[in-house]
């Protein structure tokens, strides 16, 4: 997850104006192809965040859970503890639902389509917590201007509060694929909560934890 010395394209996600146009989903659950992963610690049923294509020209699907059932101790944060899931399948074999789901961490669904092409400079790919506070306003005041601060597929994480080394802690080589925030579907993750998805470059398999905006 090294960074670029050139700008980066994201694209923001929207309700889907009519299901033929729809390219993923958001909440919701999965019907059948793919059983929900179950919590290492609690052995609950995960939730499902985000069912999006991999990349335009693939036929698979990064789906991502995370374990919801006790929201209150919240351990699924951490992208190696095993309480939280990326799987990458195969699109055709995959069914959802936009109904409430099958553990009570589901929330109800939304289809979704691609909006507005974003190109993310440089500036953006910073840590933004060690900031003094004039460099914190512009940073904030970039992106708000280019309103990235949303739920995307690519660009930079822009991350909620200190950046994490996901490939670290997991031991695997990442490349970030997409964040989710409340603006669509609320996750009930608290005040600034965002969702952090990550693949291998091969495609393969993935990661994905959540922050929490602190004040």
């Amino acid at each position: 997850m090294s960074s670029s010395n050139k700008s980066l394209v994201s694209r923001t996600l929207m309700r889907a104006s009519n299901p033929t146009l729809a390219i993923g989903q958001l909440g919701g659950h999965v019907k059948r192809g793919v059983d929900h992963p179950r919590g290492k610690r609690t052995g609950k049923t995960m939730a499902l965040v985000s069912a999006l294509p991999l990349a335009d020209d693939d036929t698979r699907m990064i789906l991502t859970f995370l374990d919801r059932s006790d929201p209150a101790e919240s351990f699924d944060y951490l992208p190696h503890k095993g309480d939280n899931a990326v799987l990458i399948v195969p699109k055709a074999e995959v069914h959802l639902s936009i109904v409430n789901g099958v553990c009570p961490g589901d929330v109800k669904g939304m289809k979704v389509q691609f909006d507005k092409t974003i190109i993310e400079p440089v500036d953006l790919d910073v840590d933004q917590t060690g900031m003094d506070v004039t460099a914190s306003d512009k940073w904030v005041d970039l992106v708000d201007e280019l309103g990235c601060d949303c739920t995307k597929v690519g660009g930079y994480p822009l991350w909620a509060n200190e950046p994490v080394d996901v490939e670290k802690l997991t031991q695997t080589s990442l490349i970030f694929h997409h964040r989710l925030t409340a603006d669509l579907v609320d996750f009930k993750l608290g005040d600034g909560g965002v969702i952090y998805v990550f693949t291998t470059p091969d495609g393969t398999a993935g990661a994905v934890c959540w922050q929490q905006a602190t004040y």
